[in-house]
């Protein structure tokens, strides 16, 4: 399979994911601000990892 076709599909992955993780932050927590749901996603996938939560945790709410 050519890299194209893996990066591609790799990308289609990926915002399949992102969009799963939404839909399940606003059955869970209700309608928010674009900038709020943005930072409920990005703690979702990636809060385990210090540097990111840190960066959410000084970014308004």
């Amino acid at each position: 399979m050519p890299m194209h076709v893996k990066v591609a599909r790799a990308e289609q992955i990926f915002q399949w994911s992102r969009d799963w993780i939404m839909r399940q932050v606003l059955a869970e927590k209700g309608p928010m601000s674009t900038q709020r749901l943005r930072l409920e996603i990005a703690l979702k996938m990636y809060g385990h990892e210090m540097p990111v939560r840190q960066l959410t945790e000084k970014t308004p709410r």
